[in-house]
């Protein structure tokens, strides 16, 4: 059963076009490169300061593995805050 892991940040000190360009650049292809990868979605709302990471990984161990690198409070990079993260079942994909 594949597994998501679910992260929540503060963007608020990243400008969005860097932003924007830094997800496409450098975290989309890094994140694509780690065990089970199945897919990703990154969303934002930079104009709140808000975003929302989703990868779905082939099982559950992959996914803890990911989160544990996504600690309440550290800082990915430059301009961004690790709010939450979470490792849900996927139940359903279309």
């Amino acid at each position: 059963m594949p597994y998501a892991m679910v992260v929540e940040v503060d963007n608020s000190g990243e400008g969005p076009d860097e932003g924007r360009r830094r997800l496409r650049e450098e975290l989309a292809p890094f994140v694509k490169m780690l065990p089970g990868f199945q897919s990703l979605l990154f969303m934002t709302a930079f104009e709140r300061g808000f975003g929302v990471g989703v990868v779905v990984f082939d099982d559950r161990d992959q996914a803890d593995a990911a989160a544990a690198g996504m600690v309440v409070g550290s800082s990915p990079r430059d301009g961004v805050v690790v709010k939450r993260t979470e490792v849900l079942a996927v139940e359903v994909s279309a």
